[in-house]
């Protein structure tokens, strides 16, 4: 069934005003760089993971991916800065890669579009880590003098901000689920890491990231005012009753104790007990338990949860989001890939499964975008948002990148239409990426294919869903159904 026929009337056109663009990162598409590595590089070394290489080379070909955007009506253009390249050494700053991205946002602006910058997506520096990461108490001050230095130069000519890309993710690099042999992102804990040590690692990561944000805010904000500051967490995609339910558990905590209480859930599971029965019937029984183990697991704690946006609404308790930094955004940002309806809760093991980078098998809802838009914005009246990521690899859950652009776009015009203010939508992504170490097959979002294993010259290649995206920035969004 088209999901867009279903509506009862079609949602209008999107506002003249509305923010149509695409997206990359960093690590995924500018080439590696031995003398000035971050912390992604060295993950994926150790882990034998695939590293990025000559990426899509994007520093010397990014006025090319700038057109592409331009061709398709793009109004907007997202990156993100690396941070180990502009500040290789502490306090060191480095004047060619500012230039570089002088070039790159004189460039974006040039061909009529807004440049989105995003100042840390999922990498640091090794010189950051090595003093302790984010879960450092200096690190909201280290972070800071960074933001600082980027504000001076282009405070002036970058409106849209986000400190952090999702937040929600990087908590697993400092949590380890109990069915999971590794840490999912960089950079991990030591080797014989406790329980307590994940815990604590996990209470600083999120206060550090609040206070870091809220402090790197109010510098951009004192050198223009009229900047627009948020974070994109990525949201999981569940029923919004669900959802709801997860974040009022969420909201319940009082004291580190009670998360201490959460996090054993997902580090401790109950079920290993039986891995040592012979028994084939309690055997069998694990075998059906484990299932329903992990997703409990997940679902009861704050890994689930909307934490970032509960932190900014005022929803959690002190040790965790300080009440100083409670409200400091001017917009919502969010996420949104992958996601279930209320008659597919067998599937939640794949959407979770998804958020862990594993795209092959994630279940397609654009309905719960609807929903998730809705309930944002009942947390922040007046405030604007923006779907900073949205895509889809080649094919997922038997839908088309084609069919998914159209479901997802029609969703944000249904929101809009409703009330709801939603100013802008990124697409994931303008090229081909390495996808965080992944190999290229099952994991390709982008509009243009680049054959990043054996072609030299990394050409450009569109996809159908390029024209498709075109289409739908001339009209505004879909049109009338057939």
């Amino acid at each position: 069934m088209n999901w867009v026929k279903t509506f009862r009337r079609t949602p209008p056109p999107l506002p003249a005003s509305f923010l149509f663009g695409v997206a990359t990162a960093d690590h995924q598409c500018e080439a590696y760089d031995p003398a000035r590595q971050d912390i992604r590089d060295v993950w994926e070394r150790e882990r034998k993971l695939v590293m990025r290489g000559k990426a899509t080379d994007f520093e010397n070909r990014f006025a090319e991916d700038v057109e592409l955007a331009r061709q398709l009506g793009c109004t907007a253009f997202r990156f993100s800065m690396a941070w180990s390249r502009v500040e290789p050494a502490p306090g060191r700053f480095d004047e060619t890669t500012f230039d570089y991205y002088r070039r790159l946002i004189s460039t974006i602006r040039a061909a009529g579009m807004e440049p989105i910058l995003t100042l840390h997506h999922f990498t640091w520096p090794m010189h950051v880590q090595h003093k302790g990461g984010m879960i450092d108490e200096g690190f909201p001050a280290i972070y800071t003098s960074y933001v600082a230095q980027v504000v001076k130069r282009f405070g002036q000519d970058v409106r849209f901000w986000i400190t952090f890309n999702e937040p929600s993710q990087l908590i697993y690099g400092y949590i380890k689920p109990g069915w999971e042999p590794n840490y999912f992102v960089p950079p991990g804990l030591a080797e014989g890491a406790t329980l307590d040590d994940q815990i604590a690692a996990l209470g600083h990561l999120i206060r550090h990231l609040f206070i870091a944000h809220t402090d790197a805010r109010q510098i951009i904000k004192a050198a223009n005012p009229n900047a627009m500051v948020g974070a994109n967490p990525l949201l999981l995609g569940l029923p919004i009753w669900l959802q709801r339910l997860v974040n009022w558990n969420t909201a319940r905590l009082k004291s580190e104790s009670d998360l201490s209480k959460q996090v054993q859930r997902l580090v401790v599971p109950r079920y290993r007990a039986l891995a040592k029965e012979r028994n084939p019937l309690k055997r069998l029984f694990q075998q059906l338990f484990e299932p329903i183990v992990k997703q409990y697991s997940i679902l009861s704690t704050v890994l689930a949860s909307n934490w970032w946006h509960l932190g900014m609404a005022g929803k959690l308790p002190e040790f965790l989001c300080p009440s100083r930094c409670v409200g400091q955004q001017d917009l919502i940002g969010l996420d949104y890939y992958w996601g279930i309806s209320a008659l597919r809760l067998n599937r939640i093991q794949a959407l979770i499964e998804a958020g862990l980078g594993r795209f092959d098998r994630a279940p397609v809802w654009p309905g719960a975008l609807y929903d998730h838009l809705k309930y944002q914005a009942s947390l922040f009246p007046g405030l604007p948002l923006f779907v900073v990521e949205n895509g889809s690899v080649d094919v997922a859950d038997n839908v088309d990148r084609v069919t998914y652009l159209r479901q997802h776009i029609a969703q944000v015009q249904r929101a809009v239409r409703d009330g709801v203010n939603v100013i802008g939508y990124t697409c994931w992504s303008i090229t081909s990426n390495r996808e965080w170490g992944h190999p290229l097959a099952n994991s390709d979002f982008g509009l243009y294919h680049i054959d990043l294993d054996t072609d030299p010259e990394l050409k450009r290649v569109p996809t159908p869903a390029a024209a498709v995206y075109r289409d739908l920035i001339a009209q505004r969004g879909i049109g009338q159904p057939a």
